[in-house]
């Protein structure tokens, strides 16, 4: 009975709405401050909005103004993520297309990204690898093969530079 008295009074619903506004513009400053650190993907900002419980309406209101705002690129975001690990983290082509199908990309536009990039920087990454790995190709080939590949490079880029590397 106490729940109709409330629900009767037009003042308590204006401050139920305002409460959600409040709560979403709390959640769109927060979104923003975490996108500001570095690149996310929508992905990533939905996972950790569900965390926080809110519904899926709310949720892709926040991800729509994050985006319209320009906080949230996809386009910046893959660029961001392959070379960074590319760069960074030494992986090759196979292993950055899955890492951004984890990141919620369908696989067409995973590869998509990992193909207009240019090949000669996959080529620097593994020759760099094989370069540190050079005593341990001469001793144990299968090892770092197996090790070149769960890094994500092609069987027959990895020969093929480790024939080079062999000759050189």
């Amino acid at each position: 009975i106490q729940d109709y008295k409330y629900r009767a009074n037009p003042c308590f619903d204006a401050t139920l709405e305002q409460i959600r506004r409040d709560k979403m513009e709390e959640w769109v400053n927060r979104m923003r401050k975490w996108c500001s650190l570095r690149e996310r993907c929508e992905h990533e900002v939905r996972v950790k909005l569900k965390k926080a419980e809110l519904s899926e309406s709310e949720i892709y209101q926040v991800i729509e103004q994050l985006v319209q705002e320009d906080f949230l690129s996809e386009s910046r975001f893959l660029e961001s993520y392959i070379r960074t690990h590319i760069e960074y983290k030494g992986w090759g082509p196979q292993k950055i297309a899955n890492g951004l199908k984890i990141k919620g990309f369908d696989s067409d536009k995973a590869w998509g990204a990992v193909n207009s990039w240019d090949r000669m920087d996959f080529e620097r990454v593994l020759e760099h690898v094989l370069s540190r790995k050079e005593e341990e190709w001469k001793e144990n080939r299968e090892r770092v093969i197996r090790f070149l590949v769960s890094r994500g490079f092609r069987l027959e880029d990895i020969l093929r530079q480790g024939a080079a590397l062999g000759q050189g």
